[in-house]
């Protein structure tokens, strides 16, 4: 008896480890499943990681540099500049559920993410590369310009971030490559901040040299309040129009290269990975119901706001790191390189 019981049950175990042979083999025919039982090659590893760079390095040049623009090489009042970086970041909040929903109804032959991540990239570094133009127009039609440039901007990075960081999900089934994979991806995120330093740093140390701060330090460490609304004292540190547009150019040379980063990076990640067919989407809910449905969760509303005023904190201090360094600190052409060592 314990002989026909153990027979059965070694027979059991068998049919059931064919039968998961057979379901696994469907799955890797249908792409549900990735051969060689999920594993990632380190290749695969490296493409997935690189398409995490662009996010960072461009997210931090303008949260660093931005603020040292505008007011210095643009010209534009302070106010107008809190506008614009207020403006830009709440946008921000609302475009990443926009694009999560139309990112969830995308069905191509290239997959649902990986074509989100690479058709955008043509707007967004024109866009990038806009936001560190100067147009010879009116103050206020350049916060105008800025507003514009920086919104769209940030809706195109938006179309590369959210598909991305949903592709961890759909490249392997193994749990522990998925892990591996995104390992790599924050060693790639934090060296983006790093080329954002050191890329913007070095084209305002090249093309801002001739950049004279001693007026605008002594004056802003004199004990007489601060009594302009514009921007006038802040740019009183450039001598004239040619140091402007030498410093004007450095910034548009400094874009130009995060450009083409951003450009090889989308390109790596499109081309060197793949990604598993979507076993469930969603087609049912119109964009308005979903929408309400997304904002009805307490959960999700308390983390979005913990992540908005997360990002205002950040961008406030990231905004007004570079003038505080170089006008309270008064390191002058060195600023920076201190934004550098801190980063490090």
């Amino acid at each position: 008896m314990n002989e026909t019981e153990s027979d059965d049950s070694c027979r059991e175990s068998f049919n059931f480890k064919k039968s998961l042979g057979i379901k696994k083999q469907k799955f890797e025919q249908d792409g549900l499943m990735i051969k060689n039982e999920g594993k990632l090659s380190i290749f695969q590893k490296i493409c997935f990681a690189v398409g995490g760079l662009p996010y960072q390095m461009c997210g931090n040049a303008l949260g660093l540099f931005i603020s040292p623009f505008l007011l210095e090489v643009s010209q534009i009042r302070p106010k107008q500049v809190s506008v614009i970086l207020f403006s830009g970041r709440g946008w921000d909040a609302v475009t990443d559920p926009l694009i999560g929903f139309f990112v969830n109804r995308t069905n191509t032959r290239f997959g649902k993410l990986r074509p989100w991540i690479l058709f955008p990239v043509p707007f967004a570094i024109f866009c990038y590369i806009m936001i560190w133009y100067v147009p010879d127009i009116s103050r206020s039609s350049k916060t105008i310009w800025y507003l514009v440039f920086y919104c769209f901007f940030q809706t195109f990075l938006s179309c590369l971030h959210v598909p991305y960081t949903s592709l961890t999900m759909y490249l392997t089934p193994d749990q522990a490559e998925r892990d591996s994979a995104t390992g790599y991806r924050m060693v790639f995120e934090v060296l983006g901040v790093l080329l954002a330093a050191v890329i913007q740093g070095i084209m305002i140390s090249i093309y801002g040299s001739t950049v004279n701060c001693d007026v605008t330090t002594l004056n802003l460490k004199s004990t007489t309040p601060f009594p302009y609304n514009d921007s006038s004292l802040i740019s009183n540190n450039l001598n004239d129009d040619s140091d402007t547009n030498k410093l004007s150019e450095g910034y548009l040379i400094s874009a130009s290269i995060m450009s083409l980063i951003y450009l090889i990076c989308c390109l790596t990640t499109f081309f060197g990975t793949k990604e598993m067919k979507d076993v469930i989407t969603d087609h049912n809910k119109e964009f308005f119901k979903s929408f309400k449905s997304v904002f009805s969760h307490k959960s999700y509303i308390t983390l979005l706001l913990a992540f908005l005023f997360n990002s205002l904190a950040v961008q406030l201090v990231q905004s007004n790191l570079a003038l505080f360094c170089k006008y309270t600190v008064d390191a002058g052409d060195q600023y920076q390189y201190l934004i550098i060592v801190l980063l490090i």
